[in-house]
């Protein structure tokens, strides 16, 4: 600005530079005050995600320039504007489709069309007030200026509005944080009683069939109050009648089933069973391998980490050996390592087997369904070779007696899936591995190298052969190249949600959800708790009113009880338990389908009545119970007898029978003739 000194006293310029500062700094208000939100019922700080969200854009981004950008704007003004007339699920449904569209013609007037910033920034003003007014209405203890505080809303904008953040990320991003305060870094440090004590661990170390297990037991024989806890009731039950026969008074407890002796010195039990309060002086924990499963392996983790005994033998193939030192040594705990070998030389056999002409006594034969399984059986005792059948179904008795028949010789072979390779002894010659593929609740999948060697492991039973073979009808290389591939150590363990995480203050489905996101401490991943998610929302969503819920501790208790959730009976009848989870409740009645599948559903039902009644305290007949059992295992072991023809596949529309692997329900005849038709 000019002026002539000449014609002004310094009073005078004093005045006009003052004014002259005062007219630039009220331009520069002006301009900053065009970019500020004006008596907005939102804050700078909520406004900060907006601005960074729909007016900053990375050159790279994949994304087109819209036409009628003008046109554009104004339409976004109107459909903004009608939204406080609607009902808010209106509003809801269409809140991401607006979100997105506001960034994309936020992009084209950022990067193109400036001279629409201003009418374009009065609609983003126009979505924030939306998204506001939107949140208080649906969740009204929300804080708006909370969920913009958290790191990754500026990203969720683009797609999604405030109160979605909120309900979607919002409340998983504070659940976390709240995990990661209470949850202790260390798995070990959960367990004090055991770290105060000082336990010494013998790793039996070696293959199936290598007398680890035997070694391990033979020293439990000399406890006074000594365990041992193993993956299936099965074997619960051999080591308890392996005590028993010995003269070693002993309790059998699985969560299905009970047997008390009394004076007992020995417990027997499946691995879930486990008192982490209880003092033992020697205890066996066997397949300790199983720590790395997805759904139960953090069983076996919290025996090893929590078991209070002086005295602890763990059997577990080599793929454990590394991880289970490394455990041991953060547990500060002695140790011990006994390598085991195979006591008999194991062969594999390239050619294909064909079980139209190579059936020999002492086979087995293993399918990866219960339907094959049945099929196959069928199928050899159509040719009149008699054989013994076991899969993961069966009731213990039955299995028992399954394996009594081929132990005798009374039948030649046996089929079964992969249930056989875990521990079960059976004098077996040859195992066979029908097909290579199995279902693993997700998909189906090929075997996996150790899977391989567990079953192919049973074959060449000490005692009874001096050589075991290995042989498939199919995937011949597959399983041989499996069988010499190395070992490969397990490198984690698998730990299960902790029950601290229950005071926090949201849905339990939530908890365990923003859980399992959570990062996994040092050597370990979190177990799979999917099923017991949809067990909560199956609850939660049942049609008579329960009015527990708010209960964490009881509920969790109620949705980790174990069942089949596909067999619609055993849910139904879980769901009914549930209402009123402290109601003594009586012994499911007889069945009235007597068919395999319907006796088997009926034994399940009786499991989960023992089970939930333990978990809830009831006071039940057990007699009453046991009989029951009993007679659904005497009907199913009598089905099994009598003519395996009954579980033959036949053409659903001749009749006539089908290979057991018969991928179709129909013959290729009548598929042919359906097709001239």
């Amino acid at each position: 600005m000019w002026y002539d000194k000449s014609r002004v006293g310094i009073g005078d310029m004093v005045s006009f530079v003052m004014n002259e500062n005062k007219q630039e700094e009220q331009k520069k208000n002006k301009e900053h005050n065009e970019k500020k939100p004006q008596n907005e019922p939102f804050s700078e700080q909520l406004w900060k995600p907006y601005e960074q969200t729909f007016f900053h854009f990375e050159d790279q981004e994949n994304r087109k320039f819209i036409r009628s950008t003008e046109r554009q704007i104004g339409q976004l003004e109107r459909r903004i504007s009608r939204k406080k007339r609607q009902e808010n699920h209106q509003v809801l449904a269409d809140m991401r489709e607006l979100h997105k569209k506001v960034a994309q013609v936020g992009y084209t007037v950022v990067c193109r069309d400036t001279k629409l910033m201003k009418k374009y920034r009065h609609v983003v003003r126009m979505l924030v007030r939306l998204d506001v007014d939107f949140l208080k209405k649906m969740a009204a203890g929300a804080v708006p200026e909370d969920i913009a505080a958290m790191e990754k809303t500026a990203a969720l904008l683009r797609e999604k509005s405030l109160y979605e953040i909120y309900k979607e990320d919002y409340m998983q991003y504070l659940v976390g944080r709240r995990i990661e305060e209470l949850m202790e870094a260390e798995p070990e440090k959960q367990y004090p009683e055991a770290r105060g004590m000082k336990r010494r661990f013998i790793l039996h170390i070696g293959p199936t069939n290598s007398g680890k297990t035997y070694e391990a037991l033979q020293r439990l024989k000399q406890a006074y109050h000594g365990i041992y806890l193993g993956p299936l009731r099965l074997l619960a039950l051999e080591v308890y009648d392996r005590m028993m026969a010995a003269g070693i008074p002993c309790n059998m407890i699985t969560g299905e089933e009970t047997i008390y002796t009394p004076g007992h010195f020995v417990q027997a039990s499946t691995i879930e069973i486990l008192n982490i309060r209880e003092v033992y002086d020697i205890a066996v924990i066997d397949e300790a391998q199983m720590m790395a499963d997805e759904n139960r392996g953090s069983y076996w983790t919290r025996a090893i980490l929590g078991i209070r005994a002086e005295e602890i033998h763990v059997c577990a193939s080599g793929t454990a050996e590394d991880i289970l030192v490394r455990m041991l040594k953060r547990c500060g705990d002695d140790y011990e390592i006994v390598h085991h070998e195979r006591n008999t030389k194991l062969t594999f056999l390239p050619e294909r087997y064909d079980m139209a002409a190579d059936v020999e006594p002492g086979d087995a034969l293993i399918a990866f369904s219960k339907k094959n399984v049945l099929a196959i059986a069928a199928a050899l005792e159509g040719r009149g070779i008699p054989a013994s059948v076991i899969y993961g179904n069966l009731p213990p008795q039955t299995r028992q007696e399954q394996v009594r028949l081929f132990t005798e010789g009374v039948n030649q072979v046996v089929v079964a899936t992969d249930a056989i390779g875990m521990g079960i002894n059976l004098p077996i010659r040859r195992v066979v591995f029908m097909n290579t593929t199995k279902f693993d609740g997700v998909g189906k999948r090929r075997l996996l190298a150790e899977e391989i060697r567990q079953i192919a492991g049973r074959a060449g039973r000490f005692g009874f052969y001096d050589t075991g073979y290995v042989q498939s009808a199919m995937d011949m290389e597959y399983v041989g190249k499996k069988l010499a591939e190395p070992f490969y150590p397990i490198k984690r363990a698998r730990v299960g949600f902790p029950e601290v995480l229950l005071d926090i203050d949201t849905e339990l489905d939530e908890i365990i959800e923003a859980w399992e996101k959570t990062g996994n401490p040092p050597m370990y991943d979190k177990i799979s708790m999917k099923e017991s998610v949809d067990k909560y929302r199956y609850l939660r969503d049942y049609r008579r009113k329960i009015d527990y819920m708010d209960d964490r501790k009881l509920v969790l208790t109620l949705i980790t009880c174990p069942f089949d959730v596909k067999d619609r009976e055993v849910l139904r009848l879980w769901l009914h338990y549930c209402e009123k989870p402290e109601k003594q409740q009586n012994c499911p009645m007889l069945p009235k389908d007597f068919s395999l599948e319907g006796l088997e559903s009926y034994y399940k039902q009786l499991d989960l009545y023992t089970q939930f009644s333990a978990r809830m305290a009831w006071e039940i007949d057990k007699e009453e119970v046991a009989a029951n059992r009993e007679w659904a295992q005497h009907e199913i072991g009598e089905l099994l007898k009598e003519d395996k023809g009954q579980f033959e596949k036949k053409c659903h529309i001749c009749g006539r029978p089908l290979p057991w692997n018969a991928a179709y329900p129909i013959c290729d005849r009548c598929y042919r003739k359906m097709g001239r038709d």
